[in-house]
């Protein structure tokens, strides 16, 4: 297994996905790949055109995956918006709270473009899980199809 990426696992009805990465941070990245990838499969037609900033923060490491991929479906979904560089700048605990900042990049879908994937619904807490092993931290997720 290489340092950081991610795969698709078998699941009945919706898109199961392990990411994992030598930080937390990047196994989130991997996790926003996974979910890009599942949009439009071949990321590495998606252009370096526009570039979105965001933070957010959450109770804690489920929450803030939660969050975190929400967020980019929303922005898929109301700004038509697919990501091919997708950075998790950072995680800190502040509290009681995690924080996530990002930069994401990429461009508008372009069906013309873009293969047209699958259309994910949401992501859902089941089958959620955030581990740290060892040297890697691996993520599994679930998008609601």
């Amino acid at each position: 297994m290489k340092d950081s990426g991610f795969e698709f696992l078998e699941h009945t009805a919706d898109v199961k996905a392990r990411a994992y990465g030598p930080s937390l941070e990047i196994a989130y990245s991997q996790a926003a790949y996974a979910l890009m990838a599942t949009i439009t499969p071949d990321l590495s037609k998606i252009s370096k055109k526009r570039e979105k900033m965001f933070t957010i923060a959450a109770e804690d490491e489920e929450a803030l995956l939660f969050d975190f991929l929400s967020e980019l479906l929303y922005i898929f979904d109301v700004d038509h918006l697919v990501f091919g560089d997708i950075t998790v700048e950072s995680i800190e605990e502040k509290g009681q709270e995690y924080e996530l900042s990002t930069i994401l990049i990429g461009e508008e879908f372009d069906k013309n473009k873009h293969e047209i994937g699958t259309e994910v619904k949401a992501i859902t807490y089941s089958y959620m899980k955030i581990e740290e092993k060892g040297d890697l931290w691996e993520i599994e997720v679930v998008f609601d199809i």
